[in-house]
């Protein structure tokens, strides 16, 4: 991770906002001594790569049973039951 100076920050904001854009977070340092991590918006975009969107969703997974439990029961109908 990159460390910039809260001096440089201040007087290049624009072009460290800017590098944000594709580069990793930056680490701001005040006397050398780190205090805060600076990184890009990246908000909810409409499209993401496959390859994030497949770690978030393995990541984040529901009941590893679900998957078995719905196997189970996907021969069976519901033509038996009451509807109204």
């Amino acid at each position: 991770m990159r460390e910039i100076a809260s001096r440089q920050l201040r007087n290049h904001t624009r072009a460290v906002l800017d590098s944000l854009e594709h580069d990793d977070p930056i680490v701001i340092t005040v006397h050398g001594r780190p205090v805060a991590r600076l990184t890009n918006y990246s908000g909810r975009g409409r499209w993401i790569p496959r390859r994030r969107f497949l770690s978030e969703i393995l990541a984040h997974q529901a009941d590893p049973g679900l998957a078995e439990d719905l196997a189970q029961l996907a021969d069976e109908m519901t033509d038996d039951l009451p509807w109204k």
